[in-house]
C-alpha cells in the first residue's frame, strides 16, 4: 500500500459515509515515494481538523511503488484545507514534513492570502517551527520561526529551510473569518499554497562536526580544499539565537580564501555606512565575524551585516574561523508582518559563499617585514602608517597572475601636524605606447591625492621592466604627495610569472612633514623657505598649514622663515599681505585698530607674531647685517612693505608659542594665519615715472605738501615716495602732522596703501597709517635728526583723496635767557617761526591730555596709550585783524541774501498780479522797483555812514605788528578728535568769532 490510515475503527464507524469518502478522496491519497499520515479527528479533516496532524516523510526514489514512476514527483505541495477554495472557520491542522538524516525540508510559497489582525495574529495565522531536531520532539518547547498572517505574499518570508530534518507548520482559523476583494471586486481565495522540497545537507554541513561544541552547527572544514558552504537555514528566513562556527584548516604553507556569493543579514537602519562597503564597527543583532585562528583572536577587520555580495575575505595563515550569529527579535512574535512595509524585514537569508585552500595566494609571512603592514582579510592589501619621521624599504614578493593588491601609505595629518609621503619604486618605468607589451605583466598606477578609493583617474602609471638587465640600470621612480596620503595599486597580467624572484620591487619610503607652504624647504626638519627673482618673478606664499578655504589654524610652537632674494641689483623686494589672523589673544581683546603697530598705542606681540627682517651686506665677507623691522599679530592686515633701496633680501620669520592665553570659549587655540603676495619690482619701474618725495630743508621752518597736487585726482597705484625733512639748525627738530589724510583701506585693513614714519636713518617704522583719520596725533623727531615719510601703494590700489601733511621745525630757546625767537605755544611751549602763524595750518603739534594704564582683567597684561589734544594757540592768538577781514565778507554775504530774498518775493507779487488782472489793471509797480534799487545798493558801513569802508578792512592774515608782511591764504585746520570740547571753547575771542561768520558766509 502507498498509504496508510491511522484510525480507530470507532471513529470511522461513527462517521457518516459520504464524509469518510470525501476525506479519504481529497487527502488520503499517495504519490509515489510520500506518505500522508493523518491523525484522528471526531469530524474528518476537510470539513473539521481540530487536533488534526498531517505528515510528509521523503522516501527513497526505489521505494517508490512498480508501475507508479509519474506518481512519485521530485517535489509537491502543500496547501491549506479546501485549496483552491478558502479555508474553512475555526480550524486547526498541523503539518509536519520529516525528510531523512542527510536532509532538510525547504517549502517555497507560492500563495499566501491568511486573515489576520497584527501585532499578535489574533485572527488566523501560521507558525512555523524549523529547529526540530527529531520528528517526534515536542512542538511546544521548540523556538518558533516566526506568526504570519497578511494578504500578500511579503507577508512571509518566501523561503523557509529547515535548520536539521524536520518542519513543522500550524494553521489556524478563527469563528469570524473576512472575505477580502481585490481591485476588481474579485473575492480572493483564502489559504496558501508552498512548493516543498527535501535537499541533501552537503553544502550545510560540510567537514566534520567539531566535538564538544556547545554550538549545533560547529564544523571544521580541511578537505576538499575548494568548496561551497550555506548557512544553516539558506536561502530561508534564519532563526533568532543561533551561534554557528566554520573553522578552514588549509596546510602550513596555504592560505585561506573566502569568496561570498550572496550575504543578506539583518542590519539596524541608519547604523550602516555605505552600500558599496557596508562593513560597520558594530552589528548589535546579527553579526557575522572573521578571525586569524581557531580561537577568537586576531578579529579580521570588524563585523559584518547587512547586503554585501562579492564580500572576499583573507587568512593571514593558514587557519580561519568565520562565526556567524543571530540575535533576539529579528522576527518579533509581536509584529504586525502584515505590512507591506515591514516584509522586507523577514527576507533575511543568511550567506552563501565559496572557499579556497591554496598556496597560490601571496605569502605575507615571507618576508615576515611585510605582516605588520598587512591589512587583515585581504590577499596583498598592506597600510603603512607614520609613526613621526619614518622611512623603511620593503621588499615585495612576485604576486600570481591577475591579482591586484594596494598599499596605502598615511602620513600624520592633525591640527600640529601633516606629512606627505615620498615613494621609490625600482624596476618600473613611465608608461608609454612604446612599452605596453611590458604592462601587460605588471602595472602600478598611483593616486597622489590618495584618490584611489573613489575611482577617479589616477596621477600616474609605470610599467614593470621584465629584462633584468634594463631593471638593474633603470633610475628608480620617485613620487611625491600632495597631501597626507598616497595610494599605489599593483596589478599583475598574464605574461607575470610568480616563479621568478626577480620580478618583485623593492619599495622606499618615507613620511616628510609638511608646511603647508608652496615651495621646497632647507630641509625635513626646518620650516624654511627660499623665494628668489630669478626663480619666480612673483607668486604666493602663506603660514604653516594655510587654507583660505576651509580655514584651517596653523600648528602651537612652531617657527618658520620666509626669505624673499632679489637675484638682480636692480631689483626689490615687495610683499603685500593678502589674509592676517595670528592669534594673540591680549591684542584682540583690545579691539584693536589699525595703528596697534603704531606709537601711543603699540601694543607688544609676547604670543604669536610675524616678524619683518631686512638684511643688509657687510664688507669684508662678514655675516650679513639683519635688522627688525616691523612686528605684526592680531587681525588688521599690515600694510604693503618694500625693502630698501641698500638692501636685496627680505625675511618673514612666523613665531607660533606654547603658551597662549586661554580663551573663554575655545580654550588655548591658534588662528588661521596669513598670506603673502610677493614679487620683485625694478628700482626704475617704481620711481623715475612717479616717483615724488625728496629732501626738505626750508628757511622758512615749516611748509605743507600735499599728494596728489591736484584736489579732484586721485593719489598714484604702484609707487613709492619717501620725504626726509631736515631741521636747519643741528639744535632744532622738527614735527609732522596731517591735516587730511585719505589712503584705500580702513581699521581692518592696509593691504594696499600705508604710510610709515621713521626718525632718522632707522629702517625701525615708528608709526603705520592707512585709512581716512584726520586727528593723527603729531610725530616728532630726534633733535638733530630728520623724519622720514614713506608713502607705498600696491599696483592694486583703487586710490583714494590722499593725504596732506604739515611739518614744523621746532627752534631752540637758549637756555640763558629762555627767550624764544619766535612765537611761543601757549600749551606745547613749542617756539615756532613768526611765519607760521595765522597761516590755518597746525603748527603747535599736540599734547598729550591723559595717559592711560589699564589692567586687562584675567589676562595679567596691561594696555597703555595715551589721549592727546591739538594746541591751536598760533591760529587763535593775535589774528584779530583777520577776524575783523572775514566779517567784511560775512557783511557781503549778507546782503546779497536780502537781495535774493527781495527778487524772490518780486516773482511771487508779479504772479499774483497777472492772475487778479480782471479786478485791479492799473497795479504800481514802482514800490516794487525802489525796494529792488535800494536793496542792490549796498550795506551801510558799520556804525552809520560814517564807518570804515572795504579798505579800511585789514588784509587778510594781518597782524598788529606794522612791519610783518601778510601771510598767504590758507585753509583752517580741523582739529583733533581727541582734543576737548573745553579746549574748542576756550580759544580767543577773535576765533570765536571768524568760525561763526565763516559759518554765515557760506551760507
Amino acid at each position: 500500500s502507498a498509504f496508510s490510515l491511522q484510525s480507530s475503527k470507532a471513529d470511522a464507524a461513527k462517521m457518516p459515509r459520504n464524509q469518510w469518502q470525501h476525506c479519504t478522496a481529497a487527502f488520503l491519497l499517495a504519490t509515489g515515494g510520500i506518505v500522508l499520515f493523518i491523525a484522528p479527528g471526531s469530524y474528518g479533516f476537510v470539513d473539521r481538523c481540530d487536533g488534526g496532524i498531517v505528515e510528509i516523510h521523503s522516501w527513497d526514489s526505489n521505494q517508490c511503488p512498480p508501475g507508479a514512476a509519474r506518481l512519485c514527483p521530485e517535489d509537491e505541495f502543500v496547501t491549506s484545507p479546501g485549496w483552491p477554495k478558502h479555508y474553512p472557520e475555526d480550524l486547526r491542522c498541523r503539518y509536519k514534513l520529516i525528510g531523512r538524516s542527510d536532509e532538510k525540508v525547504r517549502l517555497d510559497f507560492v500563495e499566501f492570502n491568511v486573515e489576520g489582525l497584527g501585532p499578535l495574529c489574533k485572527k488566523d495565522f501560521l507558525d512555523v517551527h524549523i529547529q526540530l531536531k527529531e520528528a517526534n520532539a515536542s512542538v511546544e518547547t521548540t523556538p518558533l520561526l516566526g506568526r504570519f498572517c497578511g494578504h500578500t505574499i511579503d507577508a512571509i518570508p518566501r523561503t523557509i529551510v529547515s535548520q536539521h530534518s524536520v518542519l513543522v507548520m500550524d494553521f489556524y482559523s478563527d469563528k469570524n473569518t473576512q472575505r477580502v476583494y481585490n481591485n476588481d471586486m474579485h473575492m480572493r481565495v483564502l489559504g496558501f499554497k508552498a512548493k516543498y522540497t527535501f535537499v541533501p545537507k552537503a553544502k550545510y554541513e560540510p567537514g566534520h562536526r567539531i566535538l564538544g561544541s556547545t554550538n549545533e552547527c560547529s564544523y571544521l572544514i580541511s578537505s576538499p580544499e575548494e568548496g561551497t558552504l550555506l548557512s544553516a537555514t539558506y536561502p530561508g528566513l534564519y532563526p533568532d539565537n543561533m551561534h554557528c562556527v566554520y573553522i578552514f584548516q588549509a596546510k602550513p604553507n596555504q592560505r585561506v580564501r573566502l569568496v561570498f556569493e550572496d550575504l543578506d543579514l539583518y542590519e539596524i537602519a541608519g547604523e550602516s555606512i555605505e552600500q558599496s562597503v557596508h562593513v560597520i564597527d558594530s552589528c548589535p543583532v546579527d553579526v557575522i565575524r572573521f578571525y586569524n585562528s581557531r580561537e577568537q583572536r586576531q578579529q579580521i577587520q570588524g563585523d559584518f551585516c547587512g547586503s554585501r555580495p562579492n564580500l572576499t575575505i583573507f587568512s593571514s595563515g593558514s587557519e580561519l574561523r568565520l562565526d556567524f550569529i543571530s540575535g533576539v527579535g529579528r522576527v518579533s512574535r509581536t509584529r504586525d508582518l502584515s505590512s507591506d512595509s515591514e516584509s522586507a524585514e523577514i527576507q533575511r537569508r543568511g550567506f552563501r559563499l565559496k572557499y579556497t585552500m591554496s598556496d597560490e595566494f601571496l605569502r605575507i609571512d615571507s618576508p615576515s617585514a611585510l605582516m605588520k603592514y598587512h591589512l587583515n582579510g585581504t590577499e596583498c592589501d598592506f597600510l603603512i602608517e607614520s609613526q613621526g619621521r619614518s622611512q623603511e624599504q620593503l621588499f615585495f614578493p612576485p604576486v600570481r597572475p591577475g591579482t591586484m593588491c594596494r598599499i596605502f601609505l598615511q602620513g600624520v595629518h592633525n591640527r600640529q601636524k601633516t606629512e606627505v609621503v615620498q615613494v621609490e619604486l625600482n624596476r618600473f618605468v613611465r608608461n608609454s605606447n612604446s612599452e605596453k607589451r611590458a604592462c601587460q605583466s605588471a602595472t602600478i598606477s598611483a593616486y597622489l591625492k590618495g584618490q584611489g578609493l573613489m575611482n577617479s583617474r589616477p596621477d600616474s602609471r609605470f610599467c614593470q621592466l621584465q629584462d633584468d638587465s634594463a631593471a638593474s640600470t633603470a633610475k628608480p621612480i620617485s613620487l611625491r604627495s600632495e597631501g597626507p596620503q598616497m595610494f599605489l595599486e599593483l596589478r599583475t597580467g598574464s605574461e607575470f610569472s610568480n616563479s621568478d624572484s626577480s620580478k618583485g620591487f623593492v619599495l622606499r619610503y618615507r613620511f616628510i612633514t609638511d608646511y603647508g607652504i608652496p615651495g621646497v624647504p632647507l630641509s625635513e626638519d626646518i620650516c624654511q623657505f627660499t623665494y628668489h627673482s630669478s626663480q619666480s618673478s612673483r607668486g604666493l606664499t602663506n603660514s604653516p598649514l594655510f587654507n583660505s578655504r576651509t580655514k584651517a589654524h596653523y600648528p602651537n610652537n612652531i617657527t618658520c622663515l620666509l626669505r624673499f632674494i632679489a637675484d638682480r641689483p636692480d631689483e626689490l623686494v615687495r610683499i603685500r599681505f593678502t589674509h592676517f589672523y595670528v592669534e594673540d589673544f591680549y591684542v584682540e581683546s583690545l579691539n584693536n585698530d589699525k595703528r596697534h603697530h603704531s606709537t601711543g598705542s603699540y601694543v607688544t606681540c609676547v604670543g604669536d607674531r610675524v616678524e619683518l627682517f631686512d638684511i643688509y651686506d657687510v664688507p669684508n665677507g662678514t655675516e650679513p647685517r639683519k635688522d627688525r623691522v616691523s612686528t605684526y599679530c592680531g587681525t588688521s592686515i599690515p600694510g604693503p612693505y618694500v625693502s630698501h633701496l641698500d638692501t636685496r633680501e627680505l625675511q618673514v620669520r612666523f613665531v607660533s608659542t606654547w603658551d597662549k592665553q586661554p580663551h573663554e570659549q575655545y580654550g588655548r587655540r591658534t588662528a588661521t594665519g596669513f598670506q603673502i603676495e610677493y614679487d620683485f619690482p625694478s628700482k626704475k619701474s617704481l620711481m623715475p615715472n612717479h616717483y615724488c618725495g625728496g629732501k626738505i630743508i626750508s628757511p622758512k621752518h615749516g611748509g605743507i605738501i600735499k599728494i596728489p597736487r591736484d584736489p579732484k585726482a586721485q593719489h598714484a597705484s604702484d609707487v613709492i615716495c619717501e620725504w626726509k625733512i631736515h631741521p636747519n639748525r643741528p639744535e632744532n627738530k622738527v614735527f609732522v602732522q596731517f591735516p587730511e589724510f585719505h589712503l584705500e583701506g580702513s581699521t581692518k585693513s592696509c593691504s594696499m596703501a600705508v604710510v610709515r614714519i621713521y626718525r632718522g636713518d632707522s629702517h625701525i617704522p615708528s608709526s603705520e597709517i592707512c585709512g581716512s583719520d584726520n586727528s593723527i596725533p603729531a610725530f616728532y623727531g630726534e633733535t638733530g635728526q630728520h623724519v622720514r615719510l614713506r608713502l607705498i601703494t600696491t599696483r592694486g590700489s583703487r586710490g583714494g583723496r590722499g593725504l596732506k601733511f604739515a611739518w614744523t621745525e621746532v627752534l631752540n630757546i637758549e637756555s640763558a635767557n629762555g627767550i624764544c625767537p619766535g612765537f611761543r605755544c601757549n600749551r606745547t611751549k613749542h617756539c615756532i617761526d613768526h611765519s607760521l602763524e595765522c597761516n590755518r595750518l597746525p603748527n603747535c603739534g599736540t599734547v598729550v591730555s591723559n595717559k592711560v594704564a589699564e589692567n586687562i582683567s584675567g589676562w595679567n597684561r596691561w594696555r597703555n596709550y595715551s589721549e592727546y589734544e591739538a594746541d591751536n594757540s598760533d591760529e587763535d592768538m593775535n589774528c584779530l585783524k583777520e577776524a575783523t577781514y572775514q566779517m567784511f565778507h560775512v557783511g557781503i554775504g549778507v546782503v546779497v541774501t536780502v537781495g535774493l530774498i527781495g527778487l524772490l518775493l518780486l516773482l511771487v507779487l508779479c504772479r499774483q498780479g497777472a492772475k487778479m488782472e480782471k479786478f485791479d489793471s492799473t497795479l504800481d509797480l514802482s514800490v516794487t522797483r525802489r525796494l529792488v534799487s535800494e536793496t542792490q545798493s549796498g550795506p551801510l558801513p558799520p556804525g552809520g555812514s560814517g564807518g570804515v569802508g572795504i579798505e579800511d578792512v585789514p588784509q587778510f592774515g594781518e597782524r598788529f605788528f606794522p612791519q610783518q608782511p601778510p601771510q598767504p591764504t590758507v585753509q583752517p585746520r580741523p582739529k583733533l578728535k581727541h582734543q576737548p570740547e573745553s579746549q574748542q571753547s576756550c580759544g580767543s575771542t577773535s576765533t570765536m568769532v571768524r568760525e561763526r561768520m565763516q559759518k554765515i558766509s557760506i551760507v
